[in-house]
């Protein structure tokens, strides 16, 4: 058993008693175990109870001798913090409220969602505070078999359900591609650019935050060459042509996507 190991079931956190997350983290986490650290995550635990909760929280702390210990709760748990713990009392869909909370803690190198597990939830935290990881920082959400069981709103029948937060965080594959993409439409977003590395395991995603610039060996300006150079105008409107027909299927595609039930 490992150092981690250890600790989580010294803290009795369901991270290691009901899942298997404990051994994914500490890949993650062991290059920096010494290092001046800092991690947030998002959800406390033990609902209403100001004193209930954290244990995760201490498994961080003691992890990360030389680690701050950041976590938001939509319910005070003050009672919980430390001299190595600041907790906020703050909704995880909250982006302006978030935005002052990384003001004041600056960027951190991780972060975990370990919140209400809605995917829509779950999205919106991504897209509110991935921009204040650190480059090199790893992004972790916890507990994403929800988006197969309908009381979440996901769906175990139509996988292909463009809302929950499995099919949002593949979409991460082709951003992290986007340089091989055949398509001169093609808008790059923060996400594609700031992206290099997506993790899937049973029921946690692992995002990695640093600079995607890896050309393509091929593709140019999100064009394949055109190999023939003889009547080259021709070629490039025919070229054109095609992407405009696909580009039109596209969003009647995107279309009958948003009226399935």
């Amino acid at each position: 058993m490992t150092d981690l190991e250890n600790i989580a079931k010294k803290h009795d956190t369901d991270k290691v008693n009901d899942h298997n997350y404990i051994k994914v983290y500490e890949k993650y986490f062991i290059s920096s175990r010494d290092k001046e650290i800092s991690l947030f995550e998002v959800g406390v635990g033990g609902y209403h109870d100001p004193k209930s909760g954290g244990n995760s929280l201490k498994v961080w702390e003691e992890y990360f001798p030389n680690g701050k210990i950041y976590a938001i709760d939509m319910f005070d748990k003050s009672p919980l913090q430390t001299n190595k713990t600041k907790i906020f009392k703050c909704s995880q869909t909250d982006k302006f409220a978030l935005e002052k909370i990384f003001q004041k803690i600056g960027d951190v190198d991780f972060i975990i969602d370990d919140g209400s597990h809605q995917s829509k939830d779950i999205i919106k935290t991504f897209e509110y505070t991935f921009k204040f990881l650190k480059n090199g920082g790893y992004y972790f959400i916890e507990d994403v078999q929800t988006s197969y069981w309908s009381g979440y709103r996901g769906d175990s029948f139509y996988l292909k359900k463009d809302k929950t937060a499995i099919n949002y965080f593949k979409k991460i594959i082709d951003k992290i591609n986007y340089q091989e993409l055949d398509n001169p439409f093609y808008k790059a977003d923060y996400f594609s650019k700031n992206i290099t590395e997506i993790h899937f395991y049973h029921n946690l995603i692992v995002v990695k935050k640093e600079i995607n610039d890896e050309l393509s060996n091929i593709v140019k300006n999100n064009m394949l060459p055109i190999k023939k150079k003889n009547f080259y105008k021709i070629r490039l409107f025919l070229r054109y042509s095609k992407y405009i027909l696909r580009y039109i299927k596209y969003f009647y595609n995107t279309l009958l996507d948003k009226i399935k039930l």
